[in-house]
């Protein structure tokens, strides 16, 4: 006999069993007729009793929250006993998925990429977190919604009509007109759609910066391969070239030359220290010796036109020496470049507020406020006849900024035009163990 077989038999035992006996004894002792009345009558109670049970029962599966679950002996409360295990059973298992669905919810939100489930109409049904701040969607405000009517981008709604699984769409979203995302559109069964929207506005400017940096070093390389190519063919002319002429073109060709030798060499400082996080090496570099030598460097770029003051009153500084010599070197010439005949230039190396301060102050042609916050990119020149006439590679003050961050450095500017500039570099107290 099956479990269910043996539970009913067990049902009908338990209540007709005692009705049957009093039934058979009231036959007995007073008649038939007393035993059919007093098997009425059991039946009656029994009736009442299951009746009493199964109002009980219904009143609670009404309001299971209101009221408390019924209790009862014999066959229902086995029933009852079996029904409350499996409900104990059904509320675990519903408690785990709240839980495994709680912490879907959770990695999903934290994913950066934005995700919306969207059906055949293209009613919004999920969107995780990023996905408000790429698509400007919002639960549960916005669920139900039509997703065209929140993302307004033209294009938009054809593409979501008739995706292109190899070309993604690009919009600038509304929430952040700034960021640039790109949209692809996946089939989740039979009509959903999953929306995946990637924030691609560092890639985009990595991309861009690329491409002006490709296109500055060969803009910057095309001018002298040009002079030197003009020389070389004049040369191999059948024209006739005295000695003076030919002296003329060597010098100019040569100064080419080392200027794109300076370019290349820049080029590759800048690589290696964007490619290194810290110095190879650091010692305690003796400011004193190091600013003297910057003196005679300086001195000899400015050849005699400008008077150059130096002033060495702080202690040694933590650091790579290779690399703060370029980094202030390309300070000192900056200033020599950008000063006229008869400027000044102080050189200084001081305490200041518990910091090390490297300054270089100069009276040359100043800088605008507007090009201030650029000056340290690559090739960024205020103005570019100018920076060519001096020499310069439009490298020196990002190599300079490398190099400062390296060392935990920060470099700020002040500038007026026609009054001159002052940069200076701080570095912080733990650099400088004479201090302490």
């Amino acid at each position: 006999m099956s479990r269910r077989g043996s539970w009913l038999a067990r049902f009908l035992l338990t209540g007709l069993l005692p009705i049957l006996g009093l039934a058979l004894l009231a036959w007995i002792s007073q008649g038939p007729a007393w035993a059919w009345a007093v098997a009425a009558l059991g039946f009656a109670v029994l009736a009442c009793v299951h009746a009493r049970q199964l109002v009980a029962l219904l009143a609670w599966l009404d309001a299971p929250e209101k009221r408390a679950f019924p209790h009862a002996g014999g066959a229902w409360g086995e029933v009852l006993g079996k029904l409350s295990e499996r409900l104990r059973d059904d509320r675990r298992g519903r408690q785990e998925v709240e839980a495994t669905l709680h912490s879907f919810r959770g990695a999903m939100d934290a994913v950066p990429d934005g995700l919306v489930i969207v059906d055949a109409s293209h009613r919004i049904h999920w969107s995780n977190r990023a996905a408000g701040a790429h698509l400007g969607i919002h639960l549960p405000r916005d669920s139900g919604v039509i997703i065209e009517h929140l993302v307004r981008t033209p294009g938009f709604a054809e593409y979501l009509a008739s995706p292109d699984v190899h070309s993604p769409f690009v919009l600038q979203a509304p929430a952040a007109r700034t960021r640039i995302y790109t949209i692809r559109v996946v089939p989740l069964g039979d009509a959903n759609k999953l929306l995946v929207s990637l924030d691609v506005t560092d890639a985009r400017r990595v991309e861009s910066m690329r491409s002006t940096f490709v296109a500055n070093v060969s803009h910057e390389l095309r001018t002298p391969l040009t002079v030197v190519r003009g020389f070389l063919e004049y040369f191999t002319d059948d024209g006739v070239v005295d000695g003076e002429q030919r002296q003329q073109f060597a010098r100019l060709m040569s100064d080419q030359t080392a200027r794109m030798l300076t370019l290349v060499d820049d080029l590759l400082t800048l690589s290696r220290l964007e490619a290194e996080d810290a110095p190879a090496s650091e010692e305690d570099v003796d400011m004193a010796s190091l600013l003297a030598q910057l003196q005679a460097e300086g001195e000899s770029l400015s050849d005699g036109r400008h008077r150059l003051d130096v002033t060495c009153r702080g202690p040694a500084l933590r650091g790579n020496r290779k690399e703060l010599h370029s980094a202030f070197g390309n300070l000192v010439s900056n200033a020599i470049r950008y000063t006229p005949a008869g400027g000044e230039i102080a050189i200084e190396w001081a305490m200041h507020e518990g910091v090390g301060v490297f300054s270089v102050r100069d009276s040359g042609v100043g800088v605008a406020a507007e090009h201030l916050p650029r000056l340290t990119e690559r090739f960024y020149r205020v103005d570019r006849g100018r920076s060519r006439d001096t020499g310069g590679t439009g490298l020196g003050l990002a190599i300079v900024k490398h190099i400062l961050l390296r060392h935990q450095a920060s470099l700020s500017i002040d500038s007026e035009v026609g009054a001159g500039s002052t940069f200076r570099a701080a570095f912080p107290d733990w650099r400088l163990p004479a201090a302490k």
